[in-house]
């Protein structure tokens, strides 16, 4: 018998090349068994602090820990809240009170205005125009006028006067001219009379003399509708915030529902390892599966608290310590209802409140362009005044000699002015009257936005109930799959990754699902305000 190393020796070079490598193939793969074995057995002792090995820090399992426990409330309570609590319907009635307060203000051209006056004079050595000197003179008057203003654009008047002079003047005496006396003269002058004032061209007629009062009264009528309009964005806003807390909610609970698939997966899997059925080396990849599903359902928590403060800052509750998550429940299913845009359409624009704001401002730039052609007339006033005259020496006797009529006065004026280039006047024509076309182009832009949103609206309606139909036959197709796949792992034919990747898929469509109800919801509640039913499907009334 030949000795190993002359064997060895003996060898070709290829063979013994040969033999080298498989020693070393040997070798390697034995490492790699170990280097296998001793992860797997860290991973699972990580995982099984009964066997030894150290638990991973454990997560708190929501966050209700330092955010406190979620309120549950429903939609009616969190829109009554924000009907109350808004700030825009707040601003809106201020707006209307604004407006009708401005209206009031229109109404002191119906007013009496009543003015009085007195005055008086005295003077002493005053030189007459005749050349007498006048050694003293005492003048008071008195008047008081009680005006109207017409609805022609006039004016009527009742004015009444009283009037005394007292002179003290040097006379020559009778039997020594050059020795004077003063002498008292007194008088006494009642005066009553009514004016009559109006304008034949420029500021005549009922029309500019309700001006101001029509001004006013629309922009009350756009403040109420401003109300409408605030009320409208603002249930909008709570109803929307509604359905995403409603989307975050249904997205843990479907998440959850993947972990517990996750974590039943791990049990049956470490029974069948238990029992020699399944190799170890499949529970890894649902323990990863696990971690990744609890921090899943970590994120979508803080999304639901998220979502719960925006919803409280919509419908105006409190946000603060222990008042920041909420719970609401609700039913997702769609209605099949045949909808027809071009109807739709049309009563969106017959309920729009901006399209019915910019008739109030069209019907107001009417009559700011009534007013401003108005100017463009001359001026031509006819002013009449006419009323008995009393004089006497006492006061008594001027009042009857007034009632006497021994002396009346009649007085007619008729004032014409006009500017020769109107430069200002034709500037104001002009402006108020681009400003009306500039809201005619403003109400066709608005008509086109109404028409895209509502169009946009219908169409997610639809895409969404079709989305709906195609994501539960997904859903029935996942469940099915992982039946499938399930019983191949059980032949030994799958892995665990290809168990948990179904699932995966499962969840997927069912968070597909749940976006398209939401996303259903959302698009009804869009055509819902532009029609305007949203407020009176939900019990709001605006005044």
């Amino acid at each position: 018998m030949m000795r190993p190393d002359l064997t060895h020796a003996m060898m070709p070079p290829s063979m013994r090349f040969a033999r080298l490598v498989c020693v070393l193939s040997v070798l390697v793969a034995g490492l790699s068994s170990r280097v296998e074995a001793d992860v797997l057995s860290r991973v699972l002792a990580a995982a099984d602090p009964q066997g030894g090995g150290t638990a991973p820090p454990q997560q708190p399992p929501d966050l209700s820990a330092w955010a406190g426990e979620a309120r549950a409330t429903t939609l009616a309570e969190l829109l009554q809240s924000a009907v109350r609590q808004s700030p825009g319907l707040a601003a809106a009635r201020f707006d209307i009170a604004i407006a009708e307060a401005r209206i009031q203000q229109t109404w002191g051209r119906n007013d009496w205005l009543l003015q009085a006056k007195l005055d008086g004079s005295y003077s002493s050595n005053v030189v007459s125009g005749e050349g007498s000197t006048i050694d003293s003179q005492i003048f008071l008057n008195g008047s008081a006028d009680l005006t109207r203003l017409l609805a022609t654009g006039g004016s009527v008047g009742i004015h009444v006067g009283s009037a005394y002079t007292r002179l003290v003047i040097p006379v020559p005496d009778a039997g020594d001219p050059m020795t004077t006396h003063n002498e008292t003269i007194k008088s006494w002058t009642q005066q009553i009379g009514a004016s009559l004032t109006q304008p034949l061209l420029r500021g005549f007629g009922r029309q500019i003399y309700d001006a101001n009062e029509a001004r006013a009264t629309l922009s009350r009528d756009s403040a109420v509708l401003g109300k409408r309009l605030a009320a409208i964005q603002a249930v909008q806003a709570v109803i929307a915030a509604y359905w995403d807390l409603v989307l975050a909610e249904r997205s843990v609970a479907i998440t959850q529902a993947s972990l517990d698939l996750a974590r039943e997966r791990l049990r049956v899997t470490q029974i069948g390892s238990d029992g020699g059925k399944i190799p170890r080396s499949e529970i890894p990849a649902v323990l990863q599966i696990i971690a990744t599903r609890e921090e899943d359902v970590l994120n979508g928590e803080l999304t639901v608290l998220d979502r719960s403060i925006a919803l409280r800052r919509a419908s105006g509750m409190p946000i603060g310590a222990g008042e920041l998550g909420l719970r609401v429940a609700t039913d997702l299913d769609t209605k099949d209802e045949p909808l027809e845009l071009g109807k739709l359409v049309e009563r969106a624009y017959t309920a729009s409140p901006e399209l019915a704001q910019l008739a109030r401002q069209d019907a107001s730039a009417t009559i700011d362009v009534l007013v401003a052609e108005n100017g463009l007339l001359p001026q031509l006033d006819a002013a009449l005044t006419i009323g008995p005259t009393g004089t006497d020496t006492t006061f008594g006797g001027a009042w009857r000699d007034l009632s006497d009529f021994n002396a009346l006065g009649i007085n007619g004026t008729l004032t014409f002015s006009q500017s020769l280039s109107r430069d200002q006047v034709r500037g104001q024509v002009r402006e108020q009257r681009e400003i009306k076309r500039k809201l005619t182009v403003n109400a066709f832009d608005i008509r086109a936005q109404i028409a895209q949103t509502m169009t946009r609206s219908v169409a997610q309606l639809e895409l969404a109930r079709r989305r709906v139909v195609l994501s539960q036959r997904a859903i029935d197709l996942a469940n099915e799959n992982i039946k499938i796949e399930t019983d191949r792992f059980n032949l030994g034919k799958s892995t665990n990754f290809d168990v948990l990747n179904r699932q995966e898929d499962l969840r997927q469509a069912e968070l597909r699902k749940t976006q398209a109800l939401i996303d259903w919801h959302k698009a009804e509640i869009a055509v819902q305000a532009l029609t305007g039913d949203i407020l009176p499907l939900y019990g709001i009334k605006v005044d």
